[in-house]
């Protein structure tokens, strides 16, 4: 770095970063506080939704050999998937076998 061209490069690069992440951090801290304003300083949590009521639980058979560990769980997390990509409740998914792809 013996040019002096260069560290006022390297100077100018610095500078300009750091100017734009400031900039940055003000514009976040007033929309931020524009956000309180509007929402009128909701501060405490939302309610919680209503209960849903349980329907009725159905006798499974076991979707897949229970020999293996952890099984149900492998299970209950593919039907959850399922059901929230097919928008169904997980009550109407019924699966009958797991193969490794």
């Amino acid at each position: 770095m013996s040019d002096p061209g260069m560290l006022q490069v390297v100077l100018m690069g610095l500078i300009t970063v750091f100017v734009g992440l400031i900039c940055l951090i003000i514009i976040i801290v007033i929309l931020g506080k524009i956000m309180k304003a509007v929402t009128g300083n909701q501060t405490a949590a939302p309610a919680a939704p209503a209960p849903v009521p349980a329907a009725p639980a159905a006798p499974a058979a076991p979707a897949a050999p229970a020999a293996q560990p952890g099984n149900q769980q492998l299970v209950a997390a593919i039907a959850a998937a399922i059901a929230e990509d097919m928008g169904e409740d997980v009550d109407h998914i019924k699966i009958l076998s797991i193969r490794r792809v």
